[in-house]
């Protein structure tokens, strides 16, 4: 077993899941919302891809077109269905995002329909580099350059500008928030274009691995995030990335330990160790956020 591959595929899918517990996350720190119509927003990007790349237009300007629905996408939700829930019981919003969830699957059967719908790739993504050590995609290196662009921005995002302080100042308290004159429409609209534009990142990076988009394809993405930051902590951004990297390389490890008639059983393997860590951490690793979300 190479310890070292088995490292680089950790740190790429750890990656791809640490920006996912990113979305959720920021959501969550500003609204205590656990949005489940995440996965379906990464559902749309793949579809909005697909629908552009058959207008002929070049692969990067498709990229650029489905990330701005993405946000679009988002910040249309989020004005018009989640913030006239703004300080409604958490059972509430649960249950508003289950259903935007619902509606947002069901257009997409209306409108695509139940077959899986091919994301085109360029090849170049797929092709891998061989460095003696250890082989790495091109892919997995965008992964890693998503990533620690996203974690770099955040931290400069939420520490040293104006809207990030708005930000941490919602996130800590939304009533003295107010009472500085911090606009709360403003700052959840702009946490929630933030967190789809991080939807069509992931998104990005998870259709060019599997090739196909389906209406129902969003489970396997909402349930990573999810994961990611109840092992971390919910609504801290260190608790994302480190919940994000422990699933990743969890997952990795299964992978090159269990052959045979084991590979079958890797999800389950890794989810009881999600569960051991809980019952020793049961706030998550870095514990969750009751307030700020540093």
């Amino acid at each position: 077993m190479n310890l070292l591959q088995l490292g680089v595929d950790g740190l790429a899918t750890g990656s791809v899941y640490m920006m996912l517990a990113l979305g959720i996350s920021l959501v969550f720190s500003v609204m205590r919302l656990v949005n489940f119509a995440y996965g379906m927003i990464i559902v749309w990007f793949g579809f909005m891809l697909h629908v552009l790349w058959g207008t002929g237009l070049p692969y990067w300007l498709c990229v650029l077109g489905a990330l701005a629905g993405t946000v679009l996408l988002s910040i249309v939700l989020a004005r018009a269905i989640f913030m006239p829930f703004v300080g409604a019981p958490p059972a509430t919003l649960l249950l508003a995002s289950f259903g935007v969830a619902i509606v947002l699957q069901s257009v997409a059967v209306v409108l695509f329909g139940e077959p899986a719908r091919p994301v085109q790739t360029p090849q170049i993504l797929l092709t891998s580099i061989d460095t003696g050590w250890f082989r790495i995609s091109v892919l997995q290196l965008l992964s890693l350059a998503l990533g620690l662009t996203m974690l770099v921005g955040l931290e400069f995002l939420i520490g040293r500008t104006r809207i990030g302080m708005e930000i941490r100042a919602t996130a800590e308290s939304p009533e003295v928030a107010r009472l500085m004159a911090v606009r709360s429409d403003r700052v959840l609209t702009f946490v929630f274009a933030l967190s789809g534009l991080i939807a069509g990142l992931v998104a990005l990076v998870w259709f060019a691995q599997s090739g196909s988009v389906t209406a129902r394809g969003d489970l396997a993405p909402t349930l990573k995030a999810f994961v990611a930051v109840v092992i971390g902590g919910l609504g801290t951004i260190r608790g994302a990335v480190l919940g994000g990297l422990v699933l990743g390389f969890l997952e990795t490890a299964m992978s090159g330990l269990l052959v045979g008639a084991l590979s079958g059983f890797q999800q389950t393997f890794v989810f009881a160790l999600v569960i051991l860590i809980l019952l020793l951490r049961p706030e998550g690793l870095l514990g969750k956020a009751t307030g700020g979300m540093r």
